[in-house]
Formats: structure tokens, C-alpha cells, sequence
């Protein structure tokens, strides 16, 4: 007979013995499966998926934007707060044929993690397989989807995200395609291409697609009074300009909405599917801005950028099982910060209560010299626009546009190169190109599976990131 002393024993060596199995399982469990499988089980599914592409947003950009925001608006970018969750990375974005991409090619590895040519829109080097981009691949999943842009609604990015055309510039084909592929939310500017020509518009099919899209259930808007009014269960085309909308710089003096009024309204539609929903949120006129070395209209459009991202923020903190994802596709520019003026010293950086002062995008300023490169009025544009005083070299190096006649290839737009190049001592901002580079940019994100932005990474990882963290095998 087996005393109670005995069975006491066994009862204890076997919870002592079950303790120590389940500590060595735990110890297994993190030592070799964590590091092997960075999508292990444990980690949460994500819901929703916000990617926000500040494009042409290079690190020195960024930097501008930062230190204007700090000393012309006392307060950081909503961008850093993102940042300091720890998931960031270099993102470089090489493509099949180059290593520095233009804008189809980055946006269509985003959205299908397969290297791509220049100017092909989410096509294989064939251009005629079609790839299937990350938003087609949540919408068979019956999940929302939007996409929203201050640059055109058939601009590269956008398009990468909601067409297949073997050249960028079929905007007319790709607006058709984005009405056929019944998203739920659709935001931007170049109305033209959904217009035929006898309306104004640039399509010479005679389709009116805005017509097409009211009949497809879209509730057409064209102003930002006409965004906010429209109910929170709508599907959206919201077109704000023929064009690309306005630089932020004097958007105030338009009827568009701001990136933010159109991430939010997006927002709260989409987030009524209960499946969950895929948005892409572009600032694109950055990247406008810094082809035409547009220094203050650049650090602007980040800065209505950032405000979109701390809109996103707001939601995620609500909503915690969503990703957010901020990327830049590349950088344009070649922007810096540079040292002296002309009565430094020592270096001293970028003069941002100069820059804050400007109010006239850069394009309409080059306007109005290309109109009339008299030295009288070189002078009068500089001084009532950019509040500079130019002696007689700096005019005649505006007058001559010297910096592009040097170099035609890389600076491509009249006069606003040599209006930077002369600008350089009095803002201490420097541009090296009107063009892309092959500098790597941003990649940082919060979230379910951001633990997987570290490093550097190639940006048709930004796909693997995103199927990954919705289990899209």
C-alpha cells in the first residue's frame, strides 16, 4: 500500500516535471521560432491597411519640412511620433531597366511586388500581362478600398494601384479602368480625363465617365463643401480640378479640399465594411513642387502631408488593428540644406522665416519671368514675390535661364532652376536636378506587421509586408 506521503511526492515531481516541459516549450518557442518566422501566428492580424506615399519626398526634404514646422509652427511633424514606434527602414527602388525609377515603375512595385519598366502601369516587361496589384487582391476579399491623391486621380501612382496600361500616359484608359473596378472611394484631380472634349474634358471617345460613375452608385463631387456634405455610406468620385489640385501653398484660395478632408472623409466610409479596407493616400504635388525646385511650395505640401498622417494616427488609435505604412517612391530634386549666406561665416542652415514668407508657388513666378525677361522686371518679380533684392549678375543669370541651357537633361522646366540656383545664399536651400534620383528614401510604419519594416528593404517588399500582415497567402 502506497502511503499519502508517497502520493504527495508523485503529485508534486509531476507539476514540477510539467512546470519545467512548459518553460523549455516557451524558451524553444522564442528562441527558434520568432527570428525564423517574423509572420509567426503569434502576431495580430491586421484589418485595415492605410499606405500613404508622400511622393518624391527625399530624407533632406523631410528635414526641411521638420525644422520649418519647428520654428515657423512650434511643433514636429505628426510623421516623427510615427516614426519613434521604432519601425523604420531605407527603402531603395531600383527597377527592372534602371536604377532610378520614375513614377509608374515605383508606385507599381508598391502595388504588386513585381519589378517593373519605366512608364508601364502594373504591367509585365511584356506590356501586355497584367499584375495583379495589392488593391485588386483586397477587393477579392471583399474588402473596401480607396484611393486618394492631390495630384490626378490617373497620375502613376494612383493608376499603379487601379489600372493596367503599357503607358502612363493612357490617362483616359486608366480613368475607365478605375470606374470598372468599382472602388469604393476615388479622390483627385485631372477631371479631364473623365470628361469628353465637348464638355471641357480630354477624352475624344465622347464617354462621360462621371455620368457612367453616378449610374455605377458614385456620388460625384467637385468641391470641398460638396465632400463634406456627402453621407459617411457613399461611394465617392471626388474630382476637385481639371488639372492636378492646387500646391497647398494657396489652396486656400480654392474651392479644393485638403489632403486631410479627403483622408478623413475616406476614412469613415470605408471603415463601414466590416471585412476591413485597403486605402492609399498620396501626396503627390510634393513631387511637383520639388521638379521644379519649388522650395517653399514643397515644405508646404509635406506639411499638409503630415497633417493627413496625424488624421490616420487618430484612427489607428481607434482602430488598432490597422497598418499604417508611410513610404516615399523616390526623391526628387536632389534637395539639401545648405550652410552659408552670403554674410556667414560659419554655417548656419536654412533661412525658414524666408521661405515662410513666400505664398506664390514657383511655377507661376518662372510664368510670369518667361512672359518678360526685361532686367526691370526680374527685379520687381523678385522683390514682390520673393521678397529678394538681386544685383545685376543674379538678373542675368534668371535672364539667360543659364542653369538649364548647361544642362537640358536634368533641368527641364524654363527658368525656375536658375530662379532656385539664384535664391541658393538668401534661402540656403539647394537643388541639384529637376529629376529623380536614386538616393534611398523612408520607410516607416505602426501597426500589426510593422515589426517587419526594419533595415533596408527593396519597395516591392512593401506588397510581401502587406499581404503578409492580412494573411493573403
Amino acid at each position: 500500500m502506497v502511503s499519502k506521503n508517497n502520493d504527495k511526492r508523485f503529485v508534486m515531481k509531476k507539476r514540477v516535471s510539467g512546470f519545467y516541459v512548459m518553460v523549455i516549450y516557451i524558451v524553444f518557442t522564442m528562441v527558434f521560432a520568432f527570428p525564423g518566422d517574423l509572420y509567426a501566428k503569434n502576431y495580430k492580424k491586421a484589418k485595415n491597411i492605410i499606405l500613404m506615399i508622400a511622393d518624391g519626398m527625399g530624407y533632406s526634404h523631410f528635414r526641411a519640412a521638420q525644422l520649418f514646422n519647428r520654428e515657423i509652427n512650434n511643433k514636429d511633424l505628426n510623421m516623427v511620433k510615427l516614426m519613434n514606434s521604432g519601425h523604420t527602414a531605407y527603402l531603395v527602388n531600383d527597377t527592372a531597366d534602371t536604377t532610378v525609377t520614375e513614377s509608374a515603375a515605383a508606385a507599381g512595385q508598391m502595388a504588386t511586388g513585381e519589378k517593373m519598366t519605366a512608364r508601364v502601369v502594373s504591367m509585365a516587361g511584356d506590356r501586355i500581362t497584367e499584375v495583379k496589384s495589392i488593391l485588386e487582391l483586397t477587393r477579392e476579399r471583399n474588402m473596401a478600398t480607396g484611393l486618394i491623391t492631390t495630384s490626378g486621380i490617373t497620375d502613376a501612382t494612383p493608376a499603379a494601384f487601379s489600372a493596367h496600361v503599357p503607358e502612363r500616359r493612357n490617362e483616359s484608359d486608366i480613368a475607365a479602368q478605375q470606374i470598372n473596378k468599382n472602388i469604393d472611394v476615388l479622390m483627385g484631380g485631372r477631371k479631364k480625363f473623365y470628361l469628353p472634349s465637348d464638355k471641357g474634358g480630354a477624352r475624344k471617345d465622347g464617354r462621360d465617365l462621371t455620368v457612367e460613375a453616378a449610374a455605377a452608385g458614385y456620388l460625384f463631387v467637385e468641391t470641398s463643401k460638396g465632400l463634406q456634405a456627402a453621407p459617411d455610406n457613399a461611394k465617392i468620385l471626388g474630382l476637385f480640378n481639371m488639372n492636378n489640385m492646387s500646391f497647398e501653398i494657396e489652396r486656400a484660395k480654392t474651392s479644393e479640399p485638403s489632403l486631410t478632408e479627403m483622408s478623413i472623409k475616406a476614412l469613415k466610409i470605408l471603415s463601414k465594411n466590416k471585412n476591413g479596407f485597403f486605402a492609399m493616400i498620396e501626396g503627390g504635388r510634393i513631387d511637383h513642387a520639388s521638379h521644379g525646385n519649388d522650395t517653399a511650395s514643397m515644405i508646404h505640401d509635406i506639411l499638409a502631408f503630415d497633417e493627413a498622417v496625424g488624421a490616420v494616427v487618430d484612427f489607428s488609435a481607434k482602430n488598432p488593428d490597422t497598418l499604417i505604412i508611410i513610404a516615399s517612391d523616390h526623391e526628387t530634386g536632389s534637395f539639401n540644406i545648405i550652410g552659408r549666406s552670403k554674410e556667414s561665416k560659419d554655417y548656419i542652415g536654412a533661412d525658414m522665416g524666408a521661405i515662410a514668407k513666400i505664398n506664390t508657388p514657383l511655377e507661376t513666378i518662372a510664368q510670369k519671368i518667361k512672359d518678360d525677361t526685361r532686367p526691370e522686371n526680374i527685379k520687381t518679380v523678385f522683390k514682390n514675390y520673393l521678397f529678394v533684392d538681386l544685383t545685376t549678375d543674379e538678373i542675368q543669370i534668371v535672364a539667360n535661364d543659364a542653369l538649364k541651357k548647361m544642362d537640358p537633361y536634368n533641368y527641364v522646366y524654363d527658368y525656375s532652376h536658375s530662379i532656385a540656383f539664384v535664391l541658393r545664399p538668401y534661402h540656403r536651400a539647394s537643388w541639384g536636378s529637376q529629376t529623380h534620383t536614386a538616393a534611398p528614401i523612408q520607410l516607416f510604419a505602426s501597426g500589426p506587421g510593422a515589426e517587419n519594416i526594419k533595415g533596408i528593404m527593396h519597395n516591392t517588399e512593401v506588397f510581401t509586408v502587406i499581404k503578409k500582415a492580412l494573411k493573403i497567402k
